[in-house]
């Protein structure tokens, strides 16, 4: 049934829009293509760093073990790994095989924000979308073709391009059911969530954006409380029995460690906008998030007043739509650190999908300084794009990921009889392996952090090292393993230094053994 706020003869609702022009689907087609090519353009010009080749190891389990992954303690992700699992048995285990998986949904973003923009500012009480901001959706789904951010997480063989796109259906799905309210379009939603929340636990915090945005539409879709809380109490207690006992259980644990250094609100903030504005491994940087305030602002307080004279109630959608946007953007990362005051467990990765968000609220600030002086429009868009590109270029052209395909192929064309290998951190080693192969002649670096002694690393080292000539010292993210770096005094105590390169994040070494 239909809202009394909205009349039989005017059953546009939130989520209608007119039909999209030839000129909006032949850009969006020249978008998707641009976003394709941008993407596989730089998709094997980093190395593949450990949480790639988890993705390989964990996706290559036998069915039984993939099956079992939806019930085991500490899972993330266990759908993502059980999908990717017949793709690399048709495409191979390269690095283009992996990633070329993580280019689709990148690519899938562009209509998808497309689609979500268009239906969220095509006006509820029946207006035209040619009065409010018609190129707002094309420039949403133009800033994330070009994201830096988004690029890079299109390039990497892990689920967190599809969180995106999966976030975006599972919206549009939820405002679908809104509108139309059948069964089935519920159902709908709730399979888009429960899929989300297979490829990472955090897609839970939609259930609260879906919630802000019910609230916000009060009172025309009040009606639709009841089937909402209904579609989401349908698999409360099997999803609980089946995994919420043990994640409750571990996050409850006092000894549980996650792994995960507490970042506070402010740290996360910056580290965000930096990100979403020029990509990943830079710090944050004042001009960047001033410009990323201002258009946020004007897209946010221009954007939501709507056009003059176009009526209150029409004002007031723009006003509500804004809002919806913002809890999107917000939301997940205020939840997350709050969640993390007890156990740290915040990645600014994990909320990766509040970035169309983002981008739809900077189009709309493009569109409101458009508005004032069309110049200025340009130039603000100019400048997006203009960071964007070359964000991306850098991301492509400098070694980021710790580069262990550069560091396998120089010690293996290096390496004498006898010598041995050492990971200091022993995670590395399954990296080195998948470039290099299996390695006989290698030891895991000592866990010193613990409150290990020099005397018991000597032990150890002693035991482990025998009569090797030498010792490779394979040095990747050594502070979490061994941050007094007693290992490494060991060698320098007990060899000397004959070969040193540096990569990436990689740090090798090559020790003479006296």
């Amino acid at each position: 049934m239909w809202p009394r706020a909205v009349g039989p003869r005017r059953r546009k609702t939130l989520t209608s829009s007119a039909r999209r022009p030839t000129t909006d689907q032949l850009a969006l087609a020249l978008l998707s293509l641009l976003a394709f090519g941008w993407r596989v353009a730089g998709l094997t010009s980093q190395s593949l760093w450990r949480d790639e080749v988890d993705s390989i190891h964990f996706a290559s389990r036998p069915l039984p073990e993939l099956l079992a992954a939806f019930s085991r303690p500490g899972e993330n992700g266990p759908l993502f790994f059980a999908l990717l699992n017949p793709w690399l048995a048709a495409l191979g285990t390269s690095e283009f095989a992996l990633r070329m998986q993580a280019v689709l949904p990148g690519v899938l973003a562009v209509p998808l924000t497309y689609v979500l923009a268009r239906r969220l500012l095509g006006d509820q009480v029946g207006a035209r979308m040619s009065h409010s901001c018609p190129y707002v959706p094309l420039m949403a789904a133009l800033l994330v073709a070009v994201n830096p951010y988004l690029i890079w997480y299109s390039q990497e063989g892990k689920m967190y391009g599809w969180l995106v796109v999966l976030a975006l259906a599972t919206l549009l799905a939820f405002l679908a059911a809104l509108q139309h309210g059948q069964w089935w379009r519920w159902l709908l939603y709730l399979a888009l969530l429960a899929v989300a929340v297979l490829h990472h636990v955090w897609a839970i915090l939609l259930i609260p954006i879906c919630g802000a945005w019910l609230m916000l539409l009060w009172p025309d879709y009040r009606r639709r409380w009841l089937p909402f809380l209904l579609t989401l109490a349908i698999p409360a207690l099997p999803y609980f029995a089946l995994v919420g006992w043990w994640q409750l259980r571990l996050f409850t644990t006092p000894d549980f460690q996650t792994g995960h250094p507490f970042v506070p609100l402010a740290t996360m903030a910056a580290t965000l906008a930096t990100a979403f504005s020029l990509g990943v491994a830079r710090a944050p940087t004042w001009w960047a998030i001033a410009g990323l305030i201002f258009l946020l602002l004007a897209g946010s307080v221009l954007g939501g007043r709507g056009m003059a004279g176009t009526g209150s109630a029409h004002a007031w959608h723009r006003v509500r739509v804004t809002l919806m946007l913002l809890a999107w953007l917000f939301l997940p990362p205020l939840l997350l650190y709050l969640v993390s005051l007890s156990k740290p467990l915040y990645t600014d990765r994990y909320v990766i999908w509040i970035a169309p968000a983002l981008l739809i609220l900077l189009a709309q600030g493009v569109a409101a300084l458009a508005r004032i002086w069309r110049p200025l429009g340009l130039a603000a868009l100019s400048a997006l794009l203009a960071v964007g590109l070359l964000s991306g270029w850098r991301q492509m052209q400098t070694p980021i990921k710790s580069d262990f395909r550069a560091a396998a192929a120089y010690v293996e064309a290096r390496r004498q009889p006898g010598d041995i290998l050492l990971f200091q951190i022993p995670y590395n080693r399954i990296v080195y392996e998948y470039y290099a192969g299996p390695q006989a002649q290698s030891i895991d670096g000592r866990y010193t952090n613990s409150g290990s002694t020099e005397a018991q690393v000597d032990e150890e080292m002693r035991r482990d090292t025998g009569n090797a000539p030498a010792v490779w010292l394979l040095a990747s993210e050594e502070e979490t393993w061994d941050q007094r770096q007693l290992v490494r005094q060991w060698l320098d105590a007990q060899g000397e230094v004959t070969d040193q390169q540096g990569f990436a994040r990689v740090e090798v070494i090559r020790y003479a053994i006296r």
